[in-house]
């Protein structure tokens, strides 16, 4: 299989580059960024549903130190840490293992158990996030039951040569990054490198100490991060484009917090994940392009825990684990006519892990799954309405089985904007969700015989532009569906497919300038009656409100405020919910940039997960320079 996907891209390069017949094309020197996005979507209407965008205004710092912490902030999105998993996204109700988490447009490895930690995920200089909350077009492939997060590193461009940055909070956590980043002409490159350590959060001072806790520093919390990033792009005839990322990022130790109703001490040694992709653009005839990405990505970790009957670490539980996924997706855009545009292409992933430990694992045993996708996507522009429709064709099939999973995956949407600027939109969209590894393999619960689950997923958007006098602004509005089958849960200690839910909501969301920028956000979230399992670890209503004051000297003051209502836990207890406070102060002078800020400025005591409370009052520092 992987001589397959050589092949595939060699012929994919070799026809391309051959082909001296490029009709109308301009004879100007043209270069293109590689930004990963174009591989995925471009145009708002190829995605189907409406897109979220978060972007990172590059003159202004952010006090965020990964992306978990940043897509927490996002209306819908729900992020939580504790446990072994680290992080867990949700989005309108679908886990983290639900999501298509891509960074730059490849698939992360999300291992044996199908989970990504965005903990583990800097913000290495990235340019903006997009979020895909409702119906998925085709072009996505398949594993978008919960939606897509595609996180998108910035482009090289003619500006500073060379940034460094720092950042402190309490504890000893702090974060020191260098990266460079210039657009030579006919290449560009982009290189970053970052450290971050902390010796854990702080409590707080609501916080009642358990028989485990001392109510200071929460326990096994603290780690040491290194993160190596890498992107070149080369301009080929002129009219071509190829591009080469990697990256690597790894911890000797990343300590896990056990809730604080347990006594366990756990880690993982020698954590590491590294990742690599060749990406290429083509334009084949002045209306054909061809968008190629060739992708690797592995997760290694050793599972560690304390046996107090022997007094070591590995005691009874070391557990060694490599997980990889490899692929391509291959991508033509083909502009039949001026009002007709089409997509179509093909997919291939296979993931595979090998593992061991002395518990009920052989020595080394290892298992994989392959998927391969084929998709078409086509795009009428009528007047003021754009109609989207296509269709993708996943293949499945783990090991040790003989026939294949095949699922149909249709997609289809309207869009439309008015004389006065009021867009609508209207899309529907079937994906699906694997089985992880660790439900298809596992010893003691897997079962290989799993098929995918299923989500309908339909939505409704509009989008209003808002002009009072001096008032200027926007309003937001989303109202969503989804029909979810197949859920996967244990049944007397075996994965099976059992459950199905039907969720309901709306989101809405108000910008708008008036003496300074306000921004209010709402999200609701339901589940019908006669799904036969309810929504967990997930509110049923959040609100964020941001204010964005200009102040003298330059300086500029945002006040974050956010609730979280409360939630059912899969243990029986029912959450209650916060509210946060944070502010942060930001300036920029000559090549220097400083934010100040303070997050949960009460100290208030919440917890984000069930046995796992969140951080207490914690400021913050960030100093950033630029050399030309």
């Amino acid at each position: 299989m992987k001589k397959y996907i050589v092949f595939v891209l060699i012929i994919s390069i070799f026809r391309t580059l051959n082909s001296a017949n490029v009709d109308s094309l301009e004879t100007s020197k043209r270069h293109y960024y590689l930004d990963g996005i174009r591989v995925i979507a471009d145009r708002q209407q190829e995605t189907i549903g409406a897109v979220n965008i978060l972007g990172f205004d590059t003159t202004k710092l952010r006090p965020e130190i990964n992306i978990a912490e940043t897509v927490d902030k996002m209306n819908g999105l729900h992020v939580s840490s504790g446990g072994k998993s680290g992080s867990s996204l949700r989005i309108r109700g679908f886990n983290n293992d639900q999501v298509k988490i891509l960074l730059d447009g490849r698939p992360l490895c999300g291992g044996y158990f199908g989970n990504i930690d965005l903990n583990t995920i800097p913000n290495s200089d990235i340019k903006e996030i997009r979020i895909l909350k409702g119906p998925v077009s085709s072009i996505y492939g398949s594993n978008t039951l919960g939606g897509v997060v595609n996180i998108i590193t910035e482009t090289p461009k003619n500006g500073a040569l060379l940034k460094i940055g720092t950042e402190f909070q309490r504890n000893s956590t702090n974060k020191s990054y260098i990266s460079s980043n210039h657009d030579l002409g006919k290449w560009d490159y982009w290189l970053y490198v970052s450290r971050y350590q902390t010796d854990g959060f702080s409590l707080s001072k609501d916080f009642l100490p358990t028989i485990n806790e001392d109510g200071k520093l929460r326990d096994n919390t603290s780690r040491d991060q290194w993160d190596f990033q890498s992107k070149f792009d080369f301009t080929v005839w002129d009219f071509h484009s190829i591009g080469f990322q990697a990256g690597y990022t790894f911890m000797d130790n990343k300590e896990i917090p056990s809730s604080i109703y347990e006594s366990r001490v756990r880690k993982f040694t020698d954590w590491k994940r590294y990742q690599a992709s060749t990406l290429g653009f083509f334009q084949l005839k002045h209306n054909l392009t061809l968008e190629s990405n060739i992708f690797y990505d592995r997760y290694d970790d050793t599972y560690a825990e304390y046996n107090p009957a022997t007094g070591e670490m590995f005691g009874q539980w070391p557990s060694f684990i490599k997980s990889w996924i490899y692929g391509t997706h291959i991508k033509f855009d083909w502009e039949l006519f001026s009002y007709l545009h089409n997509s179509f292409g093909y997919r291939f992933e296979n993931q595979e892990y090998t593992r061991k430990d002395n518990a009920n694992y052989p020595d080394w045993l290892g298992n994989e799954q392959i998927q391969h996708y084929c998709f078409w996507q086509s795009e009428y522009t009528l007047n003021s309405m754009i109609f989207t429709a296509g269709s993708g064709m996943s293949f499945f099939k783990p090991a040790g089985i003989s026939n294949w999973n095949l699922h149909w995956e249709p997609s289809a949407g309207i869009h439309y904007s008015n004389s006065k600027n009021w867009k609508y939109s209207l899309a529907y969209s079937s994906n699906t969700k694997y089985p992880s590894m660790h439900q298809l393999f596992s010893d003691s619960s897997g079962n290989p015989a799993l098929i995918a689950e299923r989500a309908e997923k339909n939505e409704f958007n509009l989008h209003i532009p808002v002009f009072l006098g001096s008032l200027t602004g926007s309003i937001q509005n989303s109202l969503y569906y989804n029909h979810i089958t197949n859920l996967i849960d244990k049944v007397s200690g075996t994965y099976q497919n059992l459950d199905k839910i039907d969720t309901y909501g709306f989101e809405i969301s108000l910008t708008f300038f008036a003496l300074w920028e306000h921004q209010i956000e709402y999200s609701h979230l339901k589940y019908m009656k006669n799904s036969s399992t309810p929504l967990l670890e997930t509110p049923e209503n959040s609100v964020n409100l941001k204010e964005n004051i200009k102040l003298p000297f330059a300086t500029d003051l945002e006040y974050d405020l956010s609730w979280v209502d409360k939630r059912f836990t899969d243990e029986g207890v029912i959450l209650p919910g916060y509210w946060l406070n944070s502010v942060y102060l930001r300036n920029k002078f000559n090549n220097f940039k400083i934010l100040f800020g303070l997050e949960n400025i009460f100290d208030i005591d919440y917890q984000e997960e069930f046995g796992y409370p969140g951080k207490g009052l914690n400021f913050i520092i960030r100093l950033e320079t630029e050399f030309f």
